[in-house]
C-alpha cells in the first residue's frame, strides 16, 4: 500500500526557507542537487525569486502544519508586490506636480 505524499518545507534542513529541502524530500532528491537547481533557476529563468516566495508563504512548514498562510507572511507578500506599485505612484505623482508646478 502507497502511503500519501505531502509537500512540507523542511524547517530543521533550511537555509533559506526551507522550500528546497521540502521540495528534495517529497520527490526523493538529494538536497545538494535540489539546492543547486535552485541557484541556477535564480540566474536563468526569470520570476523564479517570486516563485520560491510564494512557495515560502504558501507551503506549510513540516512540524506546523497550520503555518501556510499566517497574517505577517500575508503581509509580507503584499508588501513586496505592493512595493513597485507604491514608487511608480509616488514617481508619477512627483511627475504631475512638477508638470503643475512649471504651469503655475
Amino acid at each position: 500500500m502507497e502511503t500519501k505524499r505531502t509537500l512540507f518545507r523542511d524547517t530543521d534542513n533550511k537555509m533559506l526557507g526551507g522550500v528546497a529541502s521540502g521540495l528534495a524530500e517529497y520527490m526523493g532528491w538529494d538536497v545538494t542537487v535540489t539546492r543547486l537547481v535552485f541557484v541556477f533557476c535564480l540566474f536563468a529563468v526569470q520570476g523564479s525569486v517570486l516563485a520560491y516566495l510564494l512557495a515560502w508563504i504558501i507551503v506549510p512548514s513540516k512540524y506546523n502544519s497550520s503555518s501556510g498562510l499566517g497574517f505577517g507572511k500575508i503581509m509580507l507578500l503584499l508588501i513586496l508586490c505592493g512595493l513597485p506599485v507604491i514608487l511608480f505612484s509616488l514617481m508619477f505623482g512627483a511627475m504631475i506636480l512638477g508638470m503643475f508646478a512649471t504651469i503655475l
